[in-house]
C-alpha cells in the first residue's frame, strides 16, 4: 500500500528547492521515511483493512482540519512546512478539504490561509480564541464567534467563498438546552453552517509521541508510529460505520476531523492512501452534509465532544427536538 517510486521522490526533492533552508527539516524527515519504506517494502499499516490493492470506491469521506493555520501543541512547529506538506498531500490525492480557523492565529498567517483557498479548499470559523464552550458563558462564547467571523471575513470575501462554516471547538455544543439554543440562534443569524464530525481520531496524542521522538527520530519508531496511527484512524472509521448501520442501516458520508499538526503533516499522504485502499472516495464538506443522517435530530447535552452518530445514540429522548 505504501509503495513509492524513485521518480516521485526525486520530484519531491526538487520541489524543496523553492523553500527556505530553515523550512527543510520537517520535509526532509518525511522523505527519509519514504526512502526507508521503498527500501524495506510495504508497511503493515492498514493490512487488516485492505488487501493492498485499490478497490472500487463505494464509500465516501470528507476531510476536515481543526485549528488552522496551526494547532497549538508542545514543542516547536514550523507552520510553513506543515502547511506545505498537508496541501501537497491533499493535492496528490485530489482532496478538497475544509479547514476551521482560530482567528487569533491569523496574525502573520494570511499567506498560509491564502494557500488553502488558492488550493480550492474551504475555510470556516472556529471562534477567535478556540476556547471551550464548556468553560465560557453564552455571551462570552458568542462574542468569540463574532470576533472570529470578523477576522476571517475579509479573506473569505476576497477569495469569493460563498458559504460560511462553523465548528465548535472540541465539538462541545453546550451542556444544556438553554446554552445550546443561545448559540444556535446566533449562528442562524449569521447564516453559518454548523459542521459536525463522525470520525474523531486521537491525533493529538499521537502527535505528542512524535514530538517526543525529537527532531531526528529513529526511523523504525517513526514508521511504527505511522502504522499505529493509520490503524487507529481506520479502527475509528470502522466503529463509526457500525454505528451508521445501527442508526440508518446503510453507509453514510463520513466526516473525518484532523488537526493541522506535525503528525498529520508527515503522515497525511499515507493516511489518504490507506483510505483509498480501503475503498473510500474523497468528497467535499458540502457533499457530505447532504447526507440525511446529519438532519436527524439529536438531544445530547453532555460535556464530552462526541461524533454526530454518538450524539444521536446518547441523546436524551425527552430533549430530542421534534422534526
Amino acid at each position: 500500500m505504501f509503495d513509492r517510486s524513485a521518480q516521485r521522490i526525486t520530484h519531491q526533492l526538487a520541489r524543496l528547492s523553492d523553500l527556505k533552508p530553515l523550512k527543510h527539516l520537517l520535509i526532509l524527515l518525511v522523505l527519509a521515511v519514504v526512502i526507508t519504506l521503498v527500501a524495506t517494502g510495504p508497511s503493515v499499516a492498514g493490512e487488516k483493512k485492505s488487501s493492498g490493492k485499490k478497490s472500487t470506491a463505494t464509500k465516501k469521506i470528507c476531510i476536515t482540519f481543526d485549528e488552522v493555520p496551526l494547532a497549538v501543541s508542545f514543542g516547536d512547529a514550523d507552520q510553513d512546512a506543515i502547511t506545505y506538506l498537508i496541501l501537497e498531500a491533499l493535492k496528490r490525492h485530489d482532496v478538497k478539504a475544509t479547514g476551521f480557523v482560530v482567528g487569533e492565529q491569523m496574525k502573520d498567517s494570511f499567506d498560509v490561509l491564502g494557500q488553502w483557498l488558492n488550493g480550492g479548499h474551504g475555510l470556516g470559523n472556529m471562534t477567535f480564541s478556540g476556547q471551550d464552550y464548556n468553560r465560557l458563558g453564552p455571551e462570552q462564547f458568542i462574542g468569540d464567534i463574532r470576533k472570529g467571523a470578523e477576522a476571517l471575513e475579509p479573506m473569505l470575501s476576497g477569495f469569493g467563498q460563498k458559504k460560511r462554516y462553523f465548528r465548535f471547538p472540541y465539538l462541545h455544543y453546550g451542556d444544556n438546552v438553554e446554552r445550546r439554543k443561545a448559540v444556535t440562534l446566533y449562528l442562524d443569524e449569521l447564516t453559518y453552517v454548523v459542521c459536525p464530525a463522525t470520525v474523531i481520531p486521537e491525533d493529538y496524542l499521537h502527535n505528542l509521541t512524535l514530538i517526543k521522538m525529537g527532531k531526528e527520530p529513529d526511523s523504525t519508531k517513526f514508521v511504527q508510529l505511522l502504522n499505529d496511527y493509520i490503524n487507529h484512524v481506520l479502527d475509528e472509521l470502522e466503529r463509526q460505520e457500525q454505528l451508521a448501520r445501527e442508526i440508518v442501516s446503510r453507509p453514510i458520508k463520513q466526516i473525518l476531523r484532523l488537526r493541522t499538526n506535525r503528525l498529520n503533516a508527515v503522515y497525511l499522504d499515507e493516511l489518504l492512501s490507506a483510505l483509498e485502499n480501503t475503498g473510500y472516495k474523497f468528497i467535499t464538506l458540502d457533499d457530505a452534509l447532504k447526507d440525511k443522517v446529519y438532519s436527524i435530530p439529536e438531544g445530547y447535552y453532555g460535556l464530552k465532544g462526541l461524533s454526530y452518530l454518538e450524539m444521536i445514540i446518547n441523546s436524551d429522548p425527552d430533549l430530542v427536538p421534534a422534526q
